[in-house]
């Protein structure tokens, strides 16, 4: 055979050797809050456990056979779809769950009819207050493995504050909050910091050390995820002022590939450990919102991997908000015919694969360079 056909061959084979190694990707869509008009499923760890909340209806006090509507922190077993309400339902209290860690400790908030919220995690059916420094607004976001808890507290309805629960659920102030947080098994905390008066910009803070981790160009970005290696994703403006989904990945902030043919605006909720990302994709003019993987180079409108029937039972994914490491992935899925949004849980036994790290591609390429070093002095000896 030809040395140089026989070389083709191999670099093929060797290139698509990570395909070959993986079924297709397929996933199946499980509606998490079938008797709920509104529920958002928010996160899910590593043992299939989900965290959000749904509304339900309650008794009006007072009024026999009246009801309202209120939202109610749940968390769901992905493995039977199965529901536990985390408080109980009643139309002076409604609750959020935002986050959840491996060891199952979920954050979140209670508020009541003044707008006043305090502070929440659940555990093993305990409900813990968060010590809260006595403010009118306390909103737990993400918790690490360790039980680090991160969020915002605001003494008032106006001022807000970046606020650290440490695993003795001791908290501190960090500075003026400028949007959301996040923190990863290492303590690093993701968010918007108040690096000078007034002048919030992107970054990572570790033991109250901040680092900036750039713009996209117009403005402050909004980084809304951390992972244990340190890369941030999140959303930003550019400067043709465009609101784009960004990855940092430890050195470099940049935005992220666009569905073809979609255009509009872009945003990055969550990454897991193998560097992939979930968010959504919205079209220009905002006709319409679209769950979204990014995976490296490549890019993935969730829709194209929902099952026929739900497409025909008027399903559409508008917007993944979280990943886990088996690439299960949950958000907020709308149907077309009722109007309702459910949370949604997209299980797969075969997910789309993450791309290997560039250092793979590298050996690959040295690889073949010693094949064809070695033929190439066959041919000449």
């Amino acid at each position: 055979m030809n040395k140089r056909l026989t070389m083709m061959l191999l670099s093929g084979c060797m290139l698509g050797n990570a395909a070959i190694l993986h079924a297709a990707p397929s996933y199946t869509f499980t509606d998490l809050s079938p008797a709920s008009s509104f529920a958002i499923a928010n996160a899910i760890n590593n043992h299939d456990q989900i965290a959000g909340y749904q509304s339900i209806q309650v008794p009006l006090p007072g009024i026999p056979g009246s009801t309202v509507s209120t939202f109610t922190a749940t968390l769901w077993n992905g493995a039977t779809g199965s529901a536990t309400f985390l408080t109980t339902p009643a139309f002076d209290l409604g609750s959020v769950a935002n986050d959840l860690n491996d060891a199952g400790q979920v954050v979140g908030f209670t508020s009541d009819l003044a707008g006043k919220t305090a502070a929440i995690r659940w555990e093993n059916g305990i409900t813990t207050p968060l010590p809260s420094m006595n403010a009118f607004y306390a909103n737990p976001l993400s918790v690490n493995t360790s039980g680090e808890i991160v969020g915002i507290i605001g003494p008032d309805d106006s001022s807000r504050f970046l606020a650290h629960w440490d695993k003795n659920l001791t908290p501190t102030l960090q500075g003026s909050s400028g949007g959301d947080y996040a923190i990863n098994d290492s303590g690093q905390i993701a968010g918007s910091f108040e690096f000078s008066p007034g002048n919030f910009q992107a970054g990572i803070s570790l033991n109250g050390n901040l680092t900036a981790i750039g713009t996209l160009g117009a403005s402050s970005d909004t980084p809304l995820d951390i992972n244990d290696q340190g890369m941030v994703v999140g959303f930003g403006v550019t400067p043709s002022n465009n609101m784009r989904a960004f990855l940092y990945d430890g050195d470099t902030l940049s935005a992220l590939r666009m569905i073809p043919g979609i255009g509009g605006q872009t945003f990055a909720n969550a990454i897991n450990e193998l560097g992939q990302v979930v968010g959504s994709s919205v079209a220009a003019g905002g006709a319409f919102e679209h769950a979204t993987l990014w995976n490296g180079y490549q890019v993935f409108d969730l829709n194209d991997f929902l099952d026929e029937s739900s497409k025909n039972a008027g399903w559409v994914l508008t917007d993944a908000l979280d990943i886990n490491d088996q690439g299960w992935i949950v958000g907020e899925a709308e149907n077309t015919i009722s109007g309702e949004k459910h949370a949604f849980l997209f299980s797969s036994d075969h997910p789309i694969p993450p791309v290997p790290e560039s250092q793979t591609y590298l050996m690959l390429l040295a690889g073949l360079a010693l094949l064809g070093l070695k033929l190439q002095k066959k041919h000449l000896f």
